[in-house]
């Protein structure tokens, strides 16, 4: 009999176990997801959930009638859009969110007022202006980018953008692949011989240039990148005073090259986002020259404000975000989940008059160069890969 209750009781604790096991595995893969919401304009919501094969919205104004909505899906990114919510409206709402054990879990219930205004001179609700989610096929839309090409030709010879870097940038490298932009950076046995030299090593660089500008707004990009020696993955931008070139055809020759800009730093520089090697940490700057007006590259008078923060695995996406306004520069990492900026930057000195102008948005993975300590990536790592979930531009209205 003992026996008996012994075999019933491990028995009845395996059950319950397992049954924890299930709940906790269902659990940790909804929580596993990012969700919440964006205020798109003044009477605009934006709803999302982020790594998550499926959900559905659940929500109610004011205390009405509850609505419920499959949300739209791209890769693993969920969205809904809600309009016409009046100012000052409560809302209340909660997701499903699917896993990818075949389950689901409702997150609890959620309420914000809305406070969009609408209009208002610059002053009022962050709205969304432009964006790219990477939703197609092949090669970026060519209505928002450009590419830079080549190894940054400047001066009567190759200097790796300026910085020592070793690959050669092409656009067949950058293209679009399950709702992301993917940059991939390569090795091949068959170089392209170009001043001389064997560029074994490819990537990509992709530029607004030339497309899309802007001066002041919220800029954001949510980026997943390698982890490995000699990369040097980055999010930022450039003044369009900058005089480097650029290219809009993706099917130039081999032999092409763009050109540096020969008037850096004087046309300005935001790095929103940048990372080395396998570092945990991302890192940010601002560079501008020390006098006001367009001066050329090999003065040596730029001045620069750095700064770096822990992210931890930046294999997982994350969000990198600038809030950019006539007076200073914010940058956030996970903004929604991270509210406080994690460096600030006062634009308001004369001398810094480039940051009051148009800027364009860059996207590359550099591999080596003297901001990884000219480290020399492994051939066995490659291929390596950069993925951008989207890219989006916010403005005050």
């Amino acid at each position: 009999m003992r026996g008996s209750q012994s075999v019933g009781v491990r028995g009845a604790l395996a059950a319950q176990c397992m049954v924890v096991a299930l709940a906790l595995l269902f659990t940790m893969d909804a929580r596993a997801a990012t969700s919440g919401y964006t205020i798109t304009s003044a009477s605009s919501i934006r709803f999302y959930v982020n790594d998550a094969p499926w959900a559905d919205l659940h929500y109610q104004i004011n205390g009405g009638t509850q609505l419920n909505y499959r949300m739209a899906v791209s890769g693993t990114n969920n969205t809904y859009d809600v309009t016409g919510v009046p100012s000052g409206a409560t809302v209340r709402y909660f997701f499903t969110i699917g896993n990818s054990s075949g389950g689901a879990t409702d997150t609890a219930w959620a309420q914000f007022t809305m406070t969009g205004s609408g209009g208002g001179g610059g002053t009022g609700t962050w709205a969304v202006v432009w964006e790219d989610t990477f939703s197609g096929t092949g090669q970026p839309n060519a209505a928002n980018w450009n590419y830079h090409v080549g190894n940054g030709f400047n001066q009567g010879s190759f200097v790796g953008w300026g910085n020592g870097e070793w690959e050669w940038y092409r656009p067949e490298n950058a293209y679009q692949q399950n709702g992301n932009l993917v940059i991939r950076a390569d090795y091949t046995t068959s170089p392209l011989v170009v001043g001389g030299r064997n560029w074994y090593q490819r990537s990509a660089r992709i530029t607004t240039k030339g497309k899309k500008s802007w001066t002041f707004g919220r800029i954001e990009a949510r980026i997943a990148m390698p982890n490995a020696i000699g990369t040097w993955p980055a999010f930022w931008m450039m003044g369009t005073a900058c005089d480097d070139g650029y290219t809009s055809n993706y099917a130039a020759p081999q032999s092409y090259y763009d050109v540096m800009a020969t008037n850096w730093s004087s046309c300005g520089e935001i790095d929103i986002m940048e990372h080395k090697n396998s570092d945990t940490n991302t890192y940010q700057n601002l560079f501008w020259d020390s006098r006001t007006g367009l001066f050329p590259w090999g003065d040596g008078l730029n001045n620069q404000q750095p700064s770096n923060i822990y992210v931890g695995n930046v294999t997982q996406f994350h969000l990198y975000t600038i809030e950019w306004e006539p007076t200073q520069i914010r940058w956030y990492v996970d903004r929604d989940t991270n509210p406080s900026p994690v460096h600030t930057v006062d634009i308001t000195a004369a001398n810094k008059e480039e940051f009051q102008k148009p800027f364009y948005v860059i996207l590359n993975l550099a591999l080596s160069g003297q901001f990884t300590g000219n480290a020399q990536p492994n051939q066995a790592d490659f291929p390596l890969y950069m993925y951008v979930d989207y890219v989006r531009v916010w403005q005050k209205q």
